[in-house]
């Protein structure tokens, strides 16, 4: 996580220097490396790190080759930037190279995942949102792989956008969509100590959105107007049934204001949803918009589903385990024998509201940007992201400095702990010891 910030820094940085990169067509060099950047920089990195974390605590056993994600660590952290440094020369050789390195780190990775879910012997929608999202990263990689040879080396006789597209959304639903699909319903409950009264909306969400990538993949790379769009609507039912899910877990929950981390993951997957209906209305058949910059194009689609959707998803839900995996490992271990921290006392949810509205702030500048091919107007939306993103890295680096500077003890002892959360059924659990 603490790398997946670094590159968040890096991206936002990006922009802010060259806003004029969202004015290119969207398979530019340069665009493409922005992408990878933010992509397999942050929002990977960080997903993956939670997963490594998180997945054993949801399946109530633990992670089956630890060393193995040592290992993909140090892959992915090597072969990421030379991935983006290959993008923006268009050094398709040298990409070879440092997306191999990243595959065999992301193989790694799934095997990993798939063991450990093996062994948990649970096969309930988070299991299988975990197992299905490390294979669709994986499929995600490799077919990346296949892509960049193929332009090395022209093999496939099919329009080398609609398989970046195809490409593009094979990563995009099957792992972020079917991660969340998931996880979703093990973090928020646990968090907001609410339940999952009724699993069924979840797996329906879960299976309807894997049914419709698995057409809507080869629909977009064989440029299937009617198809694309018939797969696209089942992955947006999905999202429908997740939402409707999601929503009824929050209105079980004990904790009845939500603290600025779950309201920005909240707002996140409405937004998710709202880029599912631009992109469904850019898949239209026979419909105008594509890949050409300005108007209503495919780089509106991508405002509204990174900066509106996956950041606040994965920022805001950063905000609340980020902090608790540090408690975990600085103050667990002193719990009954010294003073420790509240878990939630360790992030500042001033800064959490701060940033988060300035990222909010940030979409509008940004989407009318790239519509009116406006330097001044995405000049304006950068800084605003810039500013949010700023004050987020603040309080991320407030709570890791618990790893190196613990808090003093008090006079007084007070315990609050987060109790580990075991989760072996697909039936709804208290979570009210993990408050």
């Amino acid at each position: 996580m603490a790398l997946g910030l670094g590159w968040l820094a890096f991206g936002t940085t990006a922009l802010v220097v060259r806003p004029e990169l969202l004015t290119l067509p969207h398979a530019a060099p340069a665009v493409v490396a922005l992408t990878h950047a933010w992509v397999l920089g942050f929002f990977v990195t960080v997903a993956v790190g939670a997963i490594y974390q998180l997945a054993p605590v949801a399946l109530g056993t633990t992670l089956w080759r630890e060393h193995w994600a040592w290992w993909h660590f140090g892959l992915h952290a090597a072969a990421v930037p030379g991935m983006v440094y290959a993008f923006a020369r268009w050094d398709l050789t040298l990409l070879a190279h440092f997306g191999s390195a990243l595959a065999l780190g992301i193989l790694l990775f799934a095997i990993n995942t798939w063991q450990t879910v093996r062994r948990s012997g649970q096969r309930d929608a988070v299991a299988w949102s975990l197992a299905l999202a490390a294979g669709w990263l994986l499929a995600t990689v490799l077919a990346g792989l296949l892509l960049a040879a193929n332009r090395q080396w022209p093999f496939i006789p099919l329009d080398p956008i609609a398989l970046l597209r195809a490409h593009a959304h094979l990563g995009l639903v099957g792992f972020f969509l079917t991660l969340l699909q998931g996880v979703t319903f093990r973090l928020v409950p646990m968090f907001t100590l609410g339940e999952v009264n009724d699993w069924r909306p979840v797996r329906r969400g879960l299976w309807l959105s894997q049914a419709g990538l698995a057409g809507l993949v080869p629909a977009l790379a064989l440029h299937a107007g009617s198809a694309t769009e018939l797969f696209g609507g089942l992955v947006f039912a999905g999202m429908i049934e997740s939402g409707r899910a999601l929503r009824r877990s929050l209105s079980t929950r004990k904790k009845r204001r939500l603290d600025p981390g779950i309201a920005a993951f909240v707002r996140g997957f409405a937004a998710l949803l709202a880029a599912g209906v631009v992109g469904l209305v850019l898949a239209w058949p026979a419909a105008a918009w594509g890949s050409a910059p300005g108007g209503f194009s495919a780089m509106v689609y991508a405002v509204a589903l990174f900066a509106g959707g996956l950041l606040p998803s994965i920022s805001g839900m950063m905000y609340k385990v980020v902090p608790f995996l540090t408690w975990m490992r600085v103050y667990g271990p002193k719990v009954g024998r010294e003073a420790t921290p509240a878990a939630g006392a360790l992030a500042n949810a001033r800064l959490e509201t701060w940033a988060f509205a300035f990222q909010t702030l940030a979409i509008l500048p940004l989407a009318a940007g790239v519509w009116r091919l406006s330097p001044p107007l995405l000049r304006v939306g950068t800084w605003l992201l810039a500013a949010g993103v700023a004050l987020f890295l603040t309080d991320m680096a407030g709570v890791l400095k618990h790893l190196r500077w613990p808090a003093r003890a008090k006079s007084r002892p007070v315990v609050q702990s987060p109790a580990p959360v075991s989760a072996r059924t697909e039936s709804p659990r208290s979570s009210e010891s993990i408050a």
